[in-house]
Parts: structure tokens; sequence; C-alpha cells
């Protein structure tokens, strides 16, 4: 008898539960993302149940209690990135969707483990996973040797000399922009072909001591990491080199104010003005959906492969640039006077009236390019090659040494003509900072 009557209150219950089961609604399709059919195909049996206003559900989806959180997971959805309003998105940013859709996918985020044991249909093949790598390259409009984006460096780099107007510039979740961030340990570089962007990743003590202990799951509070992002002038032999800056990055660690998003806090602020990026506080929230993908490194990109960091002494950062032939990056330091006249664009020509300057002390430090492993479309410092250094004496003699490994040539052959690495490093400018 008591089983009967607890079978009669639970299927009471579940009748009373199918009372407080809203539909789930399916807005209009306004105007959905046009690729090929064998990319939509793809993307409607793995994407479009949630990520759309078309959603195929099944008679056990509209089922409460189960019913509630597939609506949620619906709405969610569709905020991250909706196909059935795809032509609301400028192309820049249906690009960057598409990039963060194929990541989420190439890492086994999306679908969802749970949908996809329920949806078997939906996973992607290996084979389905290179069409949409196919698909995206084909998207590319990116323009080598482009003249109006070298002029349009030169510009900001004349410009530059002015310096910052003043102010901090605030994200909307609170988190400010740092001046001196330059002065840091440099973390890693990245070379990114989805968006054709060069970076150099800062980060404070505490980021640089973590990593040196291998403590990279967890970041302390107080860690903090800047991105300096520069938008990529290429020209036809593979050369990479900062053009104007796209934005600066930071990320905060702070268990009390980020509770939400594991601890972290995120701003952007945009181009040389540094326009925040963000209307509201739900920019973290935005911020730390993509960042989940490399949650196994305290949900930062780019930990370099091989944990080892260049200490650049009292030397800091002058700019840095690739090599997609060789597959190396590099990056520059300099003392204060190298500095001064990379800044001043000095040391063009190799000559005493270029304006080299006594006592700059200059340091080149070239790594291999490896595959980022959290991030399709972006390449990152691997291991390190080689270590060049031009000291220029009192009296404008210049001096050339190699303090480790072996350097490459554009012919990937060791360099026995010392003259033109030294003119490769003393022609550098620096890159433009906020």
């Amino acid at each position: 008898m008591k089983v009967i009557v607890s079978i009669a209150v639970l299927l009471l219950l579940f009748f009373v539960l199918q009372c407080w089961n809203p539909p789930i609604d399916g807005p209009a399709v306004t105007g959905g993302l046009q690729a090929p059919p064998e990319v939509m195909a793809i993307l409607d049996r793995a994407c479009a149940d949630c990520h759309s206003n078309a959603n195929r559900l099944h008679w056990y989806d509209k089922i409460a209690p189960a019913s509630w959180l597939v609506n949620a997971d619906i709405r969610e959805a569709r905020t991250r990135y909706n196909l059935s309003t795809w032509d609301s998105l400028k192309p820049g940013e249906q690009q960057a969707e598409l990039w963060e859709m194929v990541n989420m996918i190439i890492d086994g985020k999306m679908p969802p483990g749970v949908y996809a044991f329920m949806h078997p249909g939906a996973k992607v093949s290996p084979v389905e996973v290179e069409m949409l790598k196919k698909y995206l390259a084909s998207l590319d409009r990116f323009k080598r040797g482009d003249t109006a984006s070298i002029a349009a460096a030169d510009r900001e780099f004349a410009a530059s000399a002015a310096g910052r107007a003043a102010g901090e510039p605030v994200a909307a979740d609170g988190v400010r922009y740092i001046d001196g961030f330059a002065d840091w340990q440099v973390i890693s570089t990245t070379n990114r072909f989805d968006n054709h962007s060069i970076r150099i990743i800062f980060g404070n003590a505490p980021v640089v001591q973590a990593i040196k202990d291998g403590q990279v799951r967890s970041f302390p509070d107080g860690s903090v990491l800047v991105k300096a992002v520069w938008n990529s002038i290429e020209d036809a032999e593979g050369h990479v080199r900062p053009g104007t800056v796209n934005s600066i990055q930071i990320m905060i660690k702070d268990e009390k104010r980020f509770p939400k998003t594991a601890g972290w806090g995120f701003a952007k602020f945009n181009g040389i003005k540094l326009v925040p990026c963000g209307a509201d506080a739900t920019f973290n929230t935005t911020c730390f959906n993509c960042h989940k993908m490399a949650g196994d490194f305290g949900y930062v990109f780019n930990i370099p492969p091989t944990r080892e960091l260049f200490d650049a002494g009292e030397q800091r950062v002058i700019t840095s640039f690739a090599d997609n032939r060789q597959q190396t990056m590099s990056t520059l330091y300099g003392n204060g006077s190298a500095r001064r006249a990379a800044v001043a664009g000095v040391g063009a020509q190799l000559s005493h009236d270029a304006g080299l300057v006594p006592g700059a002390i200059y340091t080149l430090v070239t790594w291999g390019q490896v595959k980022n492993t959290y991030w399709y479309g972006s390449q990152i410092n691997g291991p390190l090659l080689s270590i060049e250094r031009v000291s220029v004496s009192p009296d404008s003699a210049i001096d050339y040494k190699v303090l480790r490994g072996t350097v490459r040539g554009d012919s990937v052959r060791q360099v026995t003509d010392t003259s033109s690495r030294v003119k490769l490093i003393l022609g550098r400018r620096a890159s433009v900072l906020p």
C-alpha cells in the first residue's frame, strides 16, 4: 500500500510540475549565417539546437523539470552565439565568433558532454573539424604588405611622442588600466593568424613566481597579466611586425571581487585611445566563458609551453616580431639609451649620423613558434633558440655577440654575416604603447 501511495504522490507531483513548464520561445530568424552547405550542415546539426531561434526539441526536452534546464541552457547559448541573428554582427565580429565556435568544438567543449550523450548525432568528427578550418581560412581577407596599414602605423608612431592623454580608463567591471606594465616580466609572445595580431603578455611578480613554481592551475590572488596587442603588418616573405595598437587586455585575480568568474576580472581597452570594451559588467562573464577553455592553466591562454621565462634584468621591451617562414618569434629588449633611440626611430640606417646612441645595449631573444594548445589560430613562443647582444660604445663602435644558441638567417641556416644581424636589431623602432 505504501508503495502505491508513493507512486501516486510522485505522479501527482510530476503532473503539477508540468503546470510550471513555460514553452521555449522561438524568436524570428532575422538573418542567419550564410555559409557553404557542407558547413551549414555541421553547424545546424551540432550547434543550432541551442545557438539559434530554430530549436528542434525532443519530447524529453519538454518535460519538467528537465525542460527548465533546457530552457535556461538555450537562453544562455543564444547570448553567446545566435546563428539566427548573424546579420546583426559586424563582419569582424562574425569571424571572431566563428573562430571561437570552432575552437570550442576542437577543445571538446561544444557540443557539451551531456548534450552530446543525449544527442549522439551532434558530435563533430575530425574530418568535419578540418572542413570547418578550411572554411575559416577561406574567409581571410588580410592584405600582406598593405600600404594603408603601414601608413596608419607610421602616423601612430609619430603621434605617440606626445604621450597618452591624462586620465585612467576603467572597464565596466571596475578593472582599471595599469600604467607601467611594460616594465614587468614578459610571460610569452603570440602571433595570431586568425585575426592577424601580434601580442606580448606581461605578468607581475605573483604571476612570474607561480609559473616558476609550476603553480599554473590556480594563480594566487594579486596576480595580474597584461596583454599588449597590435594589428599585424606582414610582408610577402612572412615577416610580421606590430602595426597600430589594437588593444590592451588585462586579467586581475581577486577572489572576493570576482567570485563568479573563478576570481578573474577582465578588461579590454581598445586602440591608442584605450576605449573600454563592454557596456556593463556582463563583459566579465563574456571573457570568462572563452577563457574556460584554458581551465587547466588557471584560465590563462598564453602560458609558455616550456615554462622558460627570459629575465631581461634592467632592460625593457622595445618590440616584438615574427618570421612565419622560419617559424620563429623574437622580442627585442634594451637599456634606457637603446629604448630612447628606438622610441625616437633612430638607427634605421647604420651610420653615425643616423643617431646611434653611445651606451645603448640591445638584447634580441628568439624563440621557435609552436601551436598554442588552447587556441587554434594562435602561435606561441616555444623553445628558446638564441640570444644576441649588440652594444654601442662611447665612440659609437658596435659590438655584436651571440650569448646563447644558434642564430638563423632567412634561409634557416646559421648566420655568418653579423652585420645583417646588427642592422636588423638596431633598425627596429619601438612598438607603440599607450
